[in-house]
């Protein structure tokens, strides 16, 4: 499936007038929260989901053919995150290679924006432990590199206490001290646990794509927060801007404290390592380079001698 990539495309999320107010303080019944995918040009809704007793406040990030957005499920007493993904269905019939080198299908011919796509979607939704300050995408030069959310969760340098409202877990922070901001961890998720075509049982072309197996949450792996032991008090933002090298993104979380630094999502694959041996590069070349000659003078020597008889 080709995706559908437009920078028209607008996302929206309202909820019920009475669930606008604290988590908690309203039943699952009287309040609901509608996801919209719009097409800024032409007006058109091009999805649309309702998650019936559902709160906010919503935190989304749009990026290429995708957005994920994060509220709380009062049904399940638990925060959740879910991802639509939207693909042109116009280009379904474009995958015979050899019409494309032939140029049979001329992918590059001028679109009008206020044509109707013929568009699909997909959606999931994922079971999260963690409320979020802030939500960020990461971006390389090419955007070649896989991608990987930056979600602001409130860390646990606060009082957590559990407070049953209507019959609603909710969990509510309390800060240590008299005047303190809400402290954050920045934790980095890679966006193929968001990838609404998971299934519990993938097919082997799946698996060769990277798809992995559905599970009903979405895994905290202590060594992926980009903040490792730190702290960021009253976490307002995070940008995230391109490197000059494809594998490679700058982080930027912004508040009360400021912090920065570098993140490859794919790893280092465009670049050498500060513990890379050198001196066994040098003595893998020279010995390839001694093989070489001495092959050749062997060969050389057995022409000769077939020459000779």
């Amino acid at each position: 499936m080709y995706k559908y990539i437009s920078r028209n495309l607008l996302f929206v999320a309202t909820v019920a007038p009475k669930g606008s107010g604290e988590i908690g303080s309203v039943t699952p019944e009287e309040s609901w929260l509608v996801a919209y995918l719009i097409d800024t040009v032409t007006g058109r809704i091009l999805h649309r989901v309702t998650h019936h007793g559902s709160q906010g406040p919503v935190h989304a990030v749009f990026s290429e053919n995708w957005v994920v957005y994060h509220y709380f499920n009062l049904r399940a007493h638990r925060y959740e995150m879910s991802v639509i993904e939207i693909y042109d269905q116009s280009r379904a019939d474009n995958k015979d290679v050899w019409k494309l080198v032939l140029g049979k299908h001329n992918l590059t011919s001028p679109i009008s924006l206020f044509s109707r796509p013929e568009v699909i979607t997909k959606s999931q939704s994922y079971f999260f432990t963690h409320s979020l300050k802030a939500i960020a995408v990461t971006s390389t030069a090419k955007g070649i590199t896989s991608k990987q959310l930056l979600l602001g969760t409130i860390g646990d340098q606060e009082l957590n206490f559990i407070v049953f409202t209507m019959n609603v877990r909710v969990e509510r922070y309390f800060c240590l001290h008299h005047d303190c901001n809400p402290v954050s961890q920045v934790l980095a998720l890679d966006k193929r646990f968001l990838d609404p075509r998971r299934t519990v049982n993938p097919t082997q072309a799946e698996k060769e794509e990277g798809i992995i197996p559905l599970t009903d949450s979405l895994p905290i792996i202590p060594q992926s927060y980009v903040t490792h032991a730190l702290r960021v008090e009253g976490l307002r933002g995070i940008i995230t801007v391109p490197a000059k090298l494809e594998s490679t993104t700058l982080v930027f979380a912004h508040g009360v404290d400021l912090f920065f630094t570098q993140l490859a999502p794919s790893r280092t694959y465009d670049s050498l390592t500060e513990d890379f041996s050198y001196a066994l590069l040098l003595i893998t070349i020279v010995a390839l380079v001694a093989a070489i000659f001495v092959t050749w003078r062997l060969s050389e020597r057995k022409e000769l001698q077939e020459k000779w008889r």
